[in-house]
């Protein structure tokens, strides 16, 4: 299956920012701990890299799974409903597993609640929306 290219751009540009906006979350965290505002802990980069990617492999989940509803159209709207649901529905729960990752992993390795870890591992599932403002807002897409 190939994506569109206005789907495409999106999700590029989605993976790009996010990227971003991930190496600025740890760049705050390392100057948040150099200033002993939080302690500093190695999971909280592994937490945040991996909310990144956990994000980033939904948003792309979700380009393709709207891709393929958008080539089932010419079936009929109701398949393209049923497409779009399933795949929110996968992603969704994607991103609850991920979500009980952040929490329980950071308690289980150090044997109480982390939440500067646990922060740092949901905070990249808002990545994509302030990336697509970002896009918006430079004019990359339309809204």
């Amino acid at each position: 299956m190939k994506l569109d290219i206005d789907i495409k751009q999106l999700a590029n540009g989605v993976t790009i920012g996010c990227g971003i906006l991930c190496i600025l979350e740890i760049a705050v965290a390392l100057i948040l701990s150099a200033v002993k505002l939080i302690k500093f802990y190695p999971l909280l980069i592994a937490a945040s890299i991996g909310g990144t990617v956990v994000i980033v492999m939904c948003f792309w989940w979700m380009a393709s799974a709207l891709q393929r509803s958008l080539d089932k159209e010419k079936d009929g709207g109701e398949q393209v409903k049923k497409g779009v649901t399933t795949g929110y529905n996968k992603r969704l729960m994607a991103q609850g597993i991920w979500i009980v990752i952040s929490i329980f992993v950071p308690k289980a390795i150090y044997g109480d609640f982390v939440s500067v870890i646990t922060i740092c591992g949901l905070l990249p599932l808002l990545f994509p929306r302030i990336a697509i403002l970002g896009l918006q807002k430079t004019g990359r897409i339309i809204q």
